[in-house]
């Protein structure tokens, strides 16, 4: 009996002298879990430079050069969107830049087609509210083919009755096609919404107002707005300044340049009210959250410290938003967070997909992370993983020859300098939590505007428990108001 007490004190004695020798070693794993990793040195970014040169009729030639891909690519910026359609017609310019691509006086659209299918390359025709975007991608050794290509398309554009007739089917179906899309109907409703009375209000019309552009209205405005001291031809790929430049003059000297109307645009008021927005999608099963406001254009210094915002509050799987709606409530298939820029201003939206149940309390969570935010300074583990994540991810965004043109394209339209990107990394790290806190209360404190896309007949039940909500039908147009959930 003696002799088993003994050991039992001996095992004890043992045990105890184990874990004094190691408790240092436990606690030395727990400060090192606790704290975040040295990061290694950040690597020189290196990105081509911008050149960029005005030839004698006014139009502007950027070139970058990189000669680690087999193809060029091209792009023709004319500075004139959506914003610039005539009022009573609005789309205008997106029907104006169609045509454009359906044939000259000498070559037909099915001709246009098979010479850029030719030359191993794609274009691609984009209108936005402030340009109007021609992306040329093709092999290089067929850069004479392309502006060639290129110019007879811009210079000697048919504009057929035909071809206006088919343009107008293809837009109207297009149209139809798009409204089934809830991410896009709610983006839209909530620009619309935001931009209402501003010139970018007409780039957000529905398919009632195609039937009447005519051939005259065309004409008119493509020769009132497709000139070369308005346009913008970016080149990237191995050529410099001077071979893109001479290339380029030879084939678009004919371009005759003239007086433009171009009216300063004065940047929207931000929304002051709390408003609650619904658009009737039947059939829709699930419901599309798009929550935001208007922010600054691109080229304020505001930019990377909101960026690290967005970054922290939305911008990946780990951010704030995910994190809360999806893992941690379950009530979002995803929530993220996103900023897009025009030329006078900004915008900053929230988007989620939600179970119809989930709607109101989903936007409750999202208003409380947008408040959390702007009355709480991140934390430093947050701060740093945001900036890590937007420096080790720029390098890959322009990785690709039509990403690098991308980013050329907006340095070019948004007149940010060459410099621009090389001060990328330095800009990102000089943010710290101070001064994402001073933009957050800048920007965020304002009520955004909340846009529920959905089926009526499934939420109408959970959309009642907003105090007031304003009901649209799937073209945007303005049908009633529930107060309460009675109609006004």
């Amino acid at each position: 009996m003696n002799l088993m007490r003994t050991n039992i004190i001996k095992i004890i004695v043992v045990c105890c002298g184990l874990v004094l020798l190691l408790a240092p070693a436990s606690l030395a794993q727990e400060r090192f879990r606790k704290s975040a990793p040295i990061p290694e040195p950040l690597g020189k970014l290196r990105l081509p430079s911008v050149e960029s040169v005005r030839l004698s009729n006014g139009l502007s030639v950027a070139a970058v050069f990189e000669n680690s891909h087999p193809f060029i690519s091209l792009e023709l910026v004319i500075q004139t969107g959506e914003s610039s359609s005539p009022p009573e017609l609005p789309g205008l310019a997106s029907f104006t830049a169609e045509m454009i691509n359906r044939g000259t006086v000498a070559i037909s659209a099915a001709d246009i087609e098979e010479r850029v299918e030719f030359i191993g390359g794609s274009l691609t025709t984009t209108v936005s509210l402030d340009q109007t975007r021609f992306s040329f991608i093709f092999l290089d050794e067929y850069l004479d083919q392309a502006l060639d290509l290129l110019s007879q398309m811009v210079l000697q554009p048919a504009f057929t009755e035909r071809e206006i007739v088919n343009v107008k089917r293809i837009q109207f179906y297009d149209f139809l096609e798009k409204r089934r899309d809830q991410d896009q109907l709610a983006r839209r409703q909530l620009l619309r919404l935001l931009f209402k009375g501003h010139p970018y209000a007409r780039g957000f019309y529905n398919e009632d107002v195609i039937k009447n552009i005519s051939r005259k209205d065309v004409l008119a405005f493509f020769q009132a707005t497709y000139r070369p001291n308005n346009a913008i031809i970016v080149l990237t790929g191995n050529l410099n300044l001077a071979t893109a430049s001479r290339k380029v003059s030879h084939y678009f000297n004919t371009w005759r340049k003239s007086e433009l109307e171009r009216p300063a645009l004065t940047a929207p008021l931000p929304n002051t009210e709390r408003r609650v927005c619904f658009v009737d999608l039947p059939q829709a099963k699930d419901v599309t959250l798009f929550l935001g406001n208007v922010i600054f254009p691109l080229d304020d210094p505001d930019y990377f410290a909101f960026s690290v915002l967005n970054q922290v509050l939305g911008g990946a799987l780990h951010s704030r938003l995910f994190m809360n709606l999806r893992e941690t409530r379950q009530l979002a298939y995803f929530a993220f967070s996103e900023i897009e820029f025009f030329r006078c201003c900004g915008v900053y939206a929230v988007k989620a997909r939600v179970r119809p149940s989930a709607c109101h309390d989903a936007v409750q969570e999202i208003l409380k992370e947008l408040d959390r935010i702007a009355r709480e300074r991140v934390s430093t583990f947050e701060l740093e993983q945001a900036k890590s994540y937007l420096i080790g991810n720029f390098p890959i965004l322009v990785e690709k020859l039509d990403d690098l043109a991308a980013c050329t394209f907006r340095i070019a339209t948004h007149s940010l300098g060459s410099a621009y990107w090389g001060r990328f990394y330095e800009s990102v790290m000089g943010v710290d939590a101070e001064r994402v806190y001073d933009v957050a209360r800048k920007y965020l404190l304002h009520p955004p505007v909340i846009v529920i896309v959905g089926d009526r007949s499934v939420v109408i039940d959970f959309i009642d428990r907003f105090e007031k909500i304003e009901v649209f039908d799937a073209k945007g147009e303005y049908r009633y108001t529930l107060t309460k959930g009675v109609v006004e």
